[in-house]
């Protein structure tokens, strides 16, 4: 039995069956391919389900993750940060928008969207 065929024997146990999922356990990524936990290689044609477009482990993107993480996480919007600001800022240079929103997730988009729409 392989790795990842392990691992989706053990996930029948702890997960709800809302859906089946591949029977590949991914373990690591670089650029625009996925490898399980077997040391297969798969073409990641799906972006991570659209959170990975820029690729996997691209080393500008890490090592600019890394050195906010080694600053601050997160903060959300009921605190200013200096990053936020300014990333607004080149945002709105660049589209029709006086102002924007910064969301953290994609159900308080959608609240924030209706409530834009409604005024």
């Amino acid at each position: 039995m392989s790795k990842s065929q392990e691992y989706a024997s053990r996930a029948e146990a702890v997960f709800l069956p809302n859906y089946r999922p591949a029977p590949v356990a991914l373990d690591r990524g670089e650029g625009a391919f996925v490898y399980d936990v077997d040391g297969h290689r798969y073409l990641d044609l799906v972006a991570g389900i659209a959170v990975s477009a820029l690729g996997h482990a691209h080393p500008a993107l890490t090592r600019a993750v890394a050195e906010q993480v080694n600053k601050i996480a997160h903060t959300s919007m009921l605190y200013l940060n200096a990053p936020a600001v300014e990333l607004a800022e080149k945002i709105i240079g660049t589209c029709f928008a006086d102002q924007l929103y910064f969301c953290n997730s994609g159900a308080e988009a959608n609240e924030a969207a209706i409530k834009v729409a409604r005024r």
